[in-house]
């Protein structure tokens, strides 16, 4: 037998249920909201990287004997082409990541070859928009142990997104030091572009979300919930600084560091570098 004390218990209980229900319930509206319009963005990157492409194979059919024709048309080409491979392959991480299939391939790498590797390959974005990159890495080995296929892929898409963001003729900073107290390499890729929004600086992670709050420029939000991902696997931690919107961004890697050296590594390396679009 129930006294009338349990009436205000069972009716805060109750209270307490349906708040947990309308949280869920908006919780997933949201997520739905925010999946249309992942979705709604697809579509729209994909129709302006179609565009591109449909009139460069038109030029082609039309001069295949013209060689000045050919000469403009085939780089576009190629260049949408090579976007839309990057949108799948994003895509189908995404997918991995959801459902934790993310698999890695554990061998010693030096985080400063890997690094000059992915500057050497977003050296045409930076060139085309008159970028200027600058270096400092630190002459001291960075060996991790991890996959080097999705170590190209975290660098590329930080170094990718500072570009991105970063207005022509601006200035991009790239550091490496290695932290022999905490056992830790810090890599370090500054921009002085678009900015980030305090609000925003947890946000940009999570997948299904914008990469930075710009003027009119959509982003899919995949890049770095997968650069996330992929750092939190190899043992590390990834955040952003900012000091607001139009301040410039920071994005601050750090991982452990091997506990021996590889047999027969170097003892040392050279130190960074300046480059100039």
């Amino acid at each position: 037998m129930h006294s009338d004390d349990d009436a205000p218990t069972q009716a805060l209980r109750q209270e307490l249920q349906a708040r947990a229900s309308q949280a869920v319930l908006e919780r997933v509206s949201r997520d739905s909201e925010r999946k249309d319009i992942f979705i709604a963005t697809i579509a729209h990157e994909l129709r302006n990287m179609m565009a591109p492409l449909d009139a460069a194979l038109e030029i082609l059919d039309r001069g295949q004997a013209n060689p000045e024709l050919l000469g403009r048309a085939l780089p576009v080409a190629r260049r949408q082409v090579r976007h839309i491979c990057q949108l799948v392959d994003d895509l189908l991480d995404v997918g991995r990541i959801v459902n934790d299939q993310v698999l890695l391939d554990r061998t010693p790498l030096l985080l400063q070859q890997l690094l000059d590797e992915g500057l050497s390959a977003c050296a045409p974005l930076f060139s085309e928009r008159q970028q200027q990159v600058s270096t400092r890495i630190c002459s001291e080995p960075a060996w991790i142990r991890g996959d080097a296929l999705r170590w190209a892929q975290v660098i590329t898409n930080l170094l990718h997104n500072a570009g991105k963001f970063t207005q022509p003729g601006g200035s991009i900073d790239v550091s490496l030091q290695v932290d022999d107290e905490a056992h830790q390499a810090e890599l370090r890729v500054a921009d002085n572009g678009c900015g980030i929004a305090r609000s925003e600086l947890e946000a940009i992670f999570g997948i299904f979300r914008r990469e930075r709050r710009t003027r009119g420029r959509p982003g899919l939000g995949i890049g770095l919930a997968l650069v996330r991902r992929l750092v939190e696997l190899h043992g590390g931690r990834i955040h952003a600084e900012s000091a607001g919107p139009d301040r410039g961004a920071t994005f601050v890697v750090r991982v452990p560091l091997m506990a021996r050296r590889p047999r027969g590594a170097a003892a040392g390396i050279r130190a960074g570098r300046t480059l100039h679009a």
